[in-house]
């Protein structure tokens, strides 16, 4: 299918306005996402910690993972660590082996490509779910949020638009109102963080491509367009994915 979206299309004219909001803060109220995140435990903490590490290159693929020293590394006693070491061999960042213990997973282009598969199909079958199951309310705020993050990439705001970024993606998701889907969604996002880096967004025109592809996203949930919405967030998925396969690429 070929997306014959504009990146200037005025999205509000097919659908009532959104909301005016006086100020980010209140916009950010607005569109809270329904579902809150669970309150996080101290082993769920050492996990991202330890996936952050992964991903800056701290603890690189084949080091070896002891209890011990991953506890005074994060402060923690090592009841937390082997739960976390659980929760992340379970999903393939690292593993356990026979007398050797705990390592770090290797990662290579091939991995990250099937995970990118995998991760497109499940963002864009929300997108597709959310342009059939939306509220009339779910898409004014969308489209408030979608406006906002516009104004954040002319600013260049890398910070804020990380989180802005983040929040648009869980709207959708819980837009499609089916919670093994978001599920699925979370656990997928969860194993592709050891290939995260940030550096590609930090750039003013990478923000502004992502604005332009969520501009096809959007307008297709608006136009309550099921198969649309599907292949612009496939494509915004893959394209952001091939960004980062060529800084795997880079990597020493």
């Amino acid at each position: 299918m070929t997306l014959r979206v504009k990146p200037g299309a005025k999205l509000t004219r097919t659908v009532p306005r959104p909301a005016q909001h006086e100020s980010a803060a209140e916009l950010a109220e607005a569109v809270r996402p329904r579902q809150a995140p669970p309150t996080p435990t101290l082993a769920s903490i050492v996990q991202q910690k330890i996936v952050s590490d992964i991903a800056h290159g701290a603890l690189p693929p084949g080091s070896r993972l002891e209890e011990e020293d991953l506890a005074r590394r994060y402060h923690v006693s090592r009841t937390p660590v082997r739960e976390a070491l659980r929760q992340l061999s379970a999903l393939g960042i690292v593993e356990m082996r026979h007398r050797q213990g705990v390592i770090v997973a290797a990662r290579s282009v091939e991995h990250f490509q099937n995970l990118l598969e995998i991760v497109a199909d499940l963002e864009a079958s929300a997108a597709r779910y959310a342009a059939q199951r939306m509220t009339e309310q779910e898409r004014q705020n969308l489209c408030a949020l979608h406006e906002f993050i516009g104004r954040i990439a002319r600013e260049a705001s890398v910070a804020r638009f990380d989180k802005a970024n983040g929040t648009l993606h869980q709207l959708i998701h819980e837009g499609a109102h089916n919670k093994i889907l978001l599920n699925g969604i979370v656990q997928m996002r969860m194993r592709t963080l050891p290939y995260t880096r940030m550096e590609f967004i930090s750039e003013r025109r990478r923000m502004e491509i992502s604005h332009m592809e969520h501009n096809a996203i959007v307008y297709a949930i608006l136009r309550r367009e099921p198969e649309l919405a599907y292949q612009a967030m496939r494509l915004h998925v893959i394209d952001a994915g091939q960004v980062q396969e060529d800084l795997i690429l880079k990597r020493p």
